[in-house]
């Protein structure tokens, strides 16, 4: 997860090739974002369903990425194994998937599959499951003050989500040829595209719509354990955001009564407030919970809610549009922000929530995200909207400060809750304590040095893993990857093996690279971006790549 969490490691404006699909609107700052010249849904109905892959291609893309961890007697054995499923039990579990795939037209064979997966294992959530996208720091000085950088990025927050809850929000669409495409002029005839096959008209145009029913779960939502499987909770209609300060607990309203969102100085009242309050650390917080195994964590939570004022302040931090933690770290190093932003002090975080936004005392801010609802795309989409937008509407210190009304939430806990936090905290430093990481950044060779030669820059990251792995322990591993299906209708991820053969070859050569020409290397590392290529290709699009 850790390495999930570097792919995404700092967002600094919009992706490219990626449209906002928007021209700026009339409203002022305290509305929307953007109204979008394109319905936000416009697209949604006509995308295509994710495709299920011959079988025989899904055993031979197995047997390929088996050849590149595995010995050639190894992998022979396993060659016998997958024919012989191949032709049993695989054939008829294969039939078994594309009927229950024609009895679900609605939605992708996957989905039921991936929820269950996410929300039956048992694990805790940090470093399991839970990624961080980080933000670029605030260029302004108002940046680097943790109470001023947390009130703009909730104030932008607030825009982006009623851009979304009033259907002014962009569809996401990715260009091939932004150049030509991503205009008013183009966007303006996609709309007349009747919505039934308005992805057809999109397509036409080398423009892809991206599936946005994740964004849905972006806020007041959270994830509930329960004993063997959690559950997906929302509450739509909510209007405060919880707060974590110290282990304490706040909320406040981030919007009024007729939806509209509060003031920039409101919300920082707020804060203020709230940090005022919290001068006292509550390292016994019942947030240490949501760190635990989720069994545990269920168990902890049944407890809790016996008490009718616990279980109502829980709801209180289920339905808050977001979780946001006031960090009283300031870390300056790029591994010290990743310990931070990837799990940081269990006592407060609430790992629960689809959102938890952190800000650290010197202003540097991230999003870190429980996975089962949603992936990066719609996260960093938020992000970079979010971003962009505090930009344009920096931090004004107010002539008067509104009164907000803080809420602070407090907890009975028993003996025994008191135990089960005790034990929750003790597992989860035993376990964050064996993750080390350490940052060495060397800017001589990035994306455009990579692209002038032609190769993948992601290719030669995954090369670069292989070969490290190889130097210090002798084999290549068998190695993850993910890669976004979101060009589909309710399209999640896709697995990617960069541990190829030919990545193999390249890594074999260069452990041995003065037998080697610098032709004869080159020519291997070319190969492996070319085969690395070509299957994230087609893991976005569905498809299976020979290796």
């Amino acid at each position: 997860m850790a390495l999930r969490a570097w792919r995404f490691a700092s967002v600094a404006g919009s992706a490219r090739n990626f449209s906002s699909t928007a021209r700026a609107g009339s409203s002022g700052p305290g509305d929307y974002l953007h109204e979008s010249v394109l319905p936000m849904h416009h697209f949604q109905r006509s995308l295509p369903r994710l495709p299920i892959p011959k079988l025989e291609d899904s055993c031979g893309h197995y047997i390929n990425a088996q050849r590149a961890v595995l010995s050639h007697e190894d992998a022979t054995a396993h060659e016998a194994l997958t024919e012989v499923f191949q032709k049993g039990v695989g054939a008829d579990l294969h039939q078994e998937l594309i009927a229950q795939d024609k009895r679900n037209k609605h939605t992708s064979y996957i989905t039921d599959y991936w929820f269950d997966m996410y929300l039956s294992d048992r694990v805790p959530l940090p470093l399991h499951y839970n990624p961080f996208i980080a933000f670029t720091d605030d260029e302004n000085a108002a940046g680097t003050d943790q109470l001023k950088r947390a009130a703009t990025l909730v104030s932008s927050a607030m825009r982006f989500m009623r851009t979304y809850q009033d259907a002014k929000l962009s569809p996401e669409l990715f260009h091939l040829n932004a150049k030509k495409t991503d205009n008013d002029h183009i966007k303006k005839r996609l709309s007349y595209f009747p919505e039934a096959v308005s992805w057809y008209g999109a397509y036409l145009h080398k423009v892809f719509p991206l599936d946005m029913s994740q964004y849905g779960r972006l806020f007041n939502s959270t994830r509930v354990p329960r004993e063997h499987k959690d559950e997906l909770v929302s509450y739509p209609g909510r209007r405060h955001i919880a707060v974590l300060s110290k282990g304490n607990f706040y909320t406040f309203d981030v919007l009024n009564e007729d939806g509209s969102a509060v003031s920039m100085a409101t919300i920082y009242s707020a804060l203020k407030e709230i940090q005022q309050s919290s001068q006292s650390e509550n390292k016994d917080s019942i947030a240490s919970l949501t760190s635990d195994n989720r069994n545990k964590w269920a168990a902890a939570r049944a407890k809790l809610i016996e008490n009718p004022s616990n279980a109502e302040n829980l709801e209180m931090i289920d339905s808050s549009v977001f979780m946001l933690c006031l960090e009283e770290a300031d870390p300056d190093s790029v591994r010290d922000l990743s310990y931070s932003f990837l799990y940081g002090e269990s006592h407060n975080r609430w790992f629960d929530k689809s959102l938890q936004l952190i800000v650290c005392n010197g202003g540097k801010a991230a999003v870190n995200f429980e996975h089962a609802w949603g992936d990066g795309v719609a996260v960093l989409r938020f992000l970079n909207e979010v971003y962009d937008d505090v930009k344009k509407h920096p931090f004004e210190m107010p002539m008067t400060y509104p009164k907000a009304a803080v809420r602070s939430l407090s907890f009975t806990v028993d003996g025994s809750l008191k135990s089960s936090i005790a034990s929750a905290k003790q597992r989860f430093n035993a376990h964050t304590s064996k993750l080390c990481m350490d940052v060495l950044q060397y800017s001589g060779m990035n994306r455009k040095f990579l692209k002038e030669k032609k190769l993948s820059a992601d290719a030669i990251l995954q090369f670069s893993l292989q070969l490290a792995f190889y130097r210090q322990y002798g084999f290549t591993p068998a190695t993850y990857e993910s890669c976004s299906t979101a060009a589909f209708k309710h399209g999640r991820t896709e697995t990617v093996r960069p541990a190829t053969v030919d990545t193999a070859a390249a890594v074999s050569a260069f452990l041995e690279k003065d037998k080697h020409s610098k032709a004869d290397l080159r020519e291997l590392i070319n190969k492996a971006s070319e085969t690395h290529s070509q299957l994230i290709k087609n893991a976005a699009m569905g498809k299976i790549a020979a290796q």
